[in-house]
């Protein structure tokens, strides 16, 4: 599992000593509105979700990433990341930041990254992007990124927006 470094972040992969940083994360409400559909996750669900990226990795060389500024390691802005989407094949993109970083460009540039880790190191030759159609914070990342819409549906009983992108997608938005 490697490290990923940007001009302004580093990401590494998530791990249980993440476990009390992530809940804090998770459960702030700006951000659980739309990550967790605004629910509150136990502990024992971010344990889960760490253990789920560990295999992730193991299998694909991909899972979720912890994001920290370079100019403060060791402090956990965000996540940003690749997991299985329900369980099935597909691959999907994930991030998130603490609400005092958010317009700073920071979700674009670490998803940018694992992007590239994913076409690059991994072979992934599709990623999905999906959110809730009101988050338009995630759709104006996800179109930065030069992902492509594909659709607009019900998923998990949410008006959801997917979206997806290749390697020469991505290559193509910069």
């Amino acid at each position: 599992m490697s490290t990923i470094r940007t001009d302004r972040l580093i990401l590494r992969p998530i791990a249980a000593s993440d476990t009390d940083a992530l809940h804090a994360f998770w459960t702030d409400p700006a951000v659980r509105k739309y990550l967790w559909d605004n629910e509150i996750i136990s502990r024992e669900t971010v344990v889960e979700i760490i253990e789920a990226s560990e295999r992730c990795f193991a299998e694909i060389g991909a899972g979720l990433f912890a994001v920290e500024l370079a100019e403060a390691p060791g402090e956990l802005v965000g996540f940003c990341g690749l997991r299985h989407m329900d369980g099935g094949e597909e691959i999907e993109l994930l991030y998130g930041i603490l609400p005092k970083h958010w317009g700073e460009g920071l979700v674009s540039e670490a998803a940018r990254a694992v992007l590239r880790h994913g076409f690059d190191q991994c072979g992934l030759a599709r990623i999905l992007g999906a959110t809730d159609t009101p988050n338009q914070r995630s759709v104006r990342v996800m179109q930065r990124l030069g992902m492509v819409f594909q659709e607009r549906r019900q998923y998990k009983g949410l008006d959801t927006v997917f979206y997806s992108i290749s390697p020469s997608e991505l290559a193509d938005a910069g």
